[in-house]
């Protein structure tokens, strides 16, 4: 068997501030010591910072590229711009954040998946959460993700550093490149999964592949603000999710949180109340309802979540 057919030739994504070099030297290495037998390429898009082309590396099974970005600034721009200075030799494409780190079995497990899927266009995988104090493995139990279940709320199994992706169906009209106009690309990679589901039923190796860090790095921490604007966007954007009385409750419950760390009292107070009456069983409107009712500060109560392995609010 050929070998473009036997292990097609990747391409990983890469985007960088250039402001974590330590980090994306370990992703970098994640990248580079994968087991799998194909090509495979890094491409590192710098986003508004000077390409450091010490990272550059022509190993011929493993090669390492640097561009810029040359579309719109942030992180859809960046991505989009590295899938397109990839070649057309390049099948799929696979995403690594320059925070997170892939195990070595990463893509091989991967492509293993979309060959039983002849239809695959798009393809996930679990992870282990990395904190400071513990480690959590992220699984999801399902071969197959159809559109309705992402109405429900998108996955934590389901991290952007675990895409992979077909290159003519990013750069064609299957599912297109990262949205570029959602608001200062928050909330970019669950509507990737969206529009990724539309077109065909994601594939998802269960199994931890990749090791996701969190930590007070996140270029969206404390920007809440933006994080108001882009979730009503994507409430917009997608208005089956308002069919979905769990994705609803869910959006709203972000959306309320968003407002009282801002010391919108009132209108989170509305947007608790949204959820609580669409799906009594979303936490946030009863947490928003206590922090905005006894006042207590929104940055203890995203540290104290995150320290004990429940995600943000």
């Amino acid at each position: 068997m050929a070998q473009s057919a036997a292990w097609p030739e990747i391409g990983v994504v890469v985007c960088t501030r250039g402001d974590r070099p330590e980090m994306i030297e370990e992703a970098i290495a994640g990248i580079t010591g994968q087991d799998y037998l194909g090509r495979v390429t890094t491409m590192i898009v710098f986003d508004g910072s000077e390409p450091d082309a010490a990272m550059v590396s022509d190993d011929p099974r493993r090669p390492v590229r640097l561009t810029t970005n040359t579309r719109t600034r942030g992180l859809p721009g960046a991505r989009n711009s590295g899938v397109l200075a990839l070649g057309d030799d390049v099948e799929w494409v696979a995403f690594c954040d320059d925070d997170d780190t892939w195990l070595p079995t990463k893509l091989t497990a991967q492509v293993q998946a979309v060959r039983e899927h002849p239809d695959a266009t798009f393809c996930t995988c679990g992870s282990q959460i990395v904190h400071a104090d513990w480690t959590r493995h992220i699984r999801l139990e399902k071969p197959r993700v159809p559109f309705a279940d992402l109405l429900d709320g998108r996955q934590p199994a389901m991290h952007p550093s675990g895409f992979m992706a077909r290159r003519d169906a990013l750069t064609g009209d299957a599912i297109g490149l990262f949205s570029e106009v959602i608001p200062k690309g928050y909330g970019e990679d669950y509507e990737m999964l969206l529009r990724a589901a539309r077109s065909a039923p994601i594939v998802h190796v269960p199994e931890p592949h990749l090791r996701v860090r969190m930590h007070a790095q996140s270029h969206f921490a404390g920007r809440w603000d933006v994080i108001a604007e882009a979730l009503l966007w994507l409430l917009e954007r997608y208005p089956e999710i308002r069919r979905s009385r769990r994705g609803f409750a869910r959006l709203a419950g972000q959306v309320a949180f968003t407002r009282v760390a801002v010391a919108r009292r009132g209108e989170a107070l509305r947007w608790a109340l949204r959820a609580f009456l669409t799906d009594p069983r979303e936490v946030r409107s009863y947490g928003v309802a206590v922090v905005a009712l006894f006042r207590l500060n929104p940055a203890w109560v995203v540290r104290t979540m995150e320290a004990r392995g429940l995600g943000a609010p």
